[in-house]
């Protein structure tokens, strides 16, 4: 039987282990051109449009200084813009250019390759073994290093809901600005239209800091539509998507909808299995060319 010296020795040899690990991962970036550190900030630029000099400081724990010449290199170099803020000038809104985006996109691009070759000479049943062992350690000791909650929106959160639909989408699935756009003009009149005694919309906090949501908007009286609903790729594995969504299930049954359905797209395999053990079936598959190429979307139903 394991002793508690036995595991903490363990984990030890596994920290070295999978920090030698990293650093091969890592290398790619520090080659680029960048450091891991640029690298970082311009991941934290890319999750909202609405993000400030400070917001980086807080969210990465860098030095003052040395974030404002970060920023000034990016700006030199055609990646990042700054814009005043309407409200208060005294604030100035970082985001990626077009020629930033590029750099971002990039840049995990190059580290998806790295994992892709680190996996490849093992076996599909090897790589499922990591995936799930490394999802087991997620869960596992983020209890005792995260504060989880969930709680209703506030107008502060839509900044945060627009941005990350729209990058992760960007990102994952390489869909198209038309899509952007749609993001922008539904999210805005549901949150104009927002009817609080039929309607709800959830976040998900890590730490203080947005990292998922989902949402409910009444279609009918009798009919609720799912929407909005993401896990930032950090959070996922720990059960948290499983959380959200019934919470919005249970708030579709206390409102006395009797049915609920969603959109989604075919290859989001992931929240399809979810979707599927909650009871949820498909009723429509249609083409959508304007969002971007083979994308394949799908409406499931779920009688309450």
């Amino acid at each position: 039987m394991l002793t508690s010296a036995d595991i903490i020795s363990n984990i030890r040899g596994f920290n070295r282990f999978y920090t030698n690990i990293l650093g091969l991962l890592d290398q790619y970036i520090l080659d680029s051109g960048y450091s891991l550190t640029e690298a970082r900030v311009l991941f934290e630029i890319s999750k909202t449009e609405q993000c400030t000099a400070n917001t980086l400081v807080n969210q990465l724990g860098i030095d003052r200084s040395y974030m404002s010449r970060m920023i000034l290199k990016f700006e030199r170099n055609g990646l990042v813009t700054k814009t005043v803020s309407e409200t208060d000038t005294r604030v100035n809104y970082i985001q990626l250019t077009d020629k930033g985006w590029q750099e971002f996109k990039d840049l995990n691009e190059k580290s998806n390759e790295q994992i892709k070759k680190l996996i490849e000479p093992l076996s599909d049943e090897a790589c499922i073994q990591v995936h799930n062992a490394m999802n087991t350690i997620k869960r596992n000791l983020s209890i005792t290093t995260d504060s989880i909650s969930i709680r209703p929106f506030t107008p502060s959160d839509i900044d945060y809901v627009i941005s990350r639909h729209k990058a992760l989408y960007r990102e994952e699935r390489n869909l198209s600005s038309t899509f952007d756009k749609y993001v922008d003009e539904s999210i805005h009149h549901f949150v104009q239209n927002f009817d609080e005694k039929k309607e709800c919309m959830f976040i998900l906090e890590c730490n203080g800091s947005p990292a998922g949501c989902v949402a409910i908007m009444k279609a009918d009286e009798k009919t609720a539509q799912f929407r909005y609903y993401i896990l930032e790729p950090e959070m996922r594995g720990r059960g948290l998507g499983h959380k959200l969504i019934d919470m919005a299930l249970d708030f579709c049954r206390q409102k006395g909808y009797q049915h609920v359905f969603l959109l989604t797209m075919n290859s989001l395999k992931v929240a399809r299995h979810l979707y599927k053990n909650r009871g949820f079936k498909i009723t429509k598959t249609y083409e959508n060319p304007e969002w971007g190429k083979d994308v394949l979307e799908e409406r499931w139903d779920l009688d309450l």
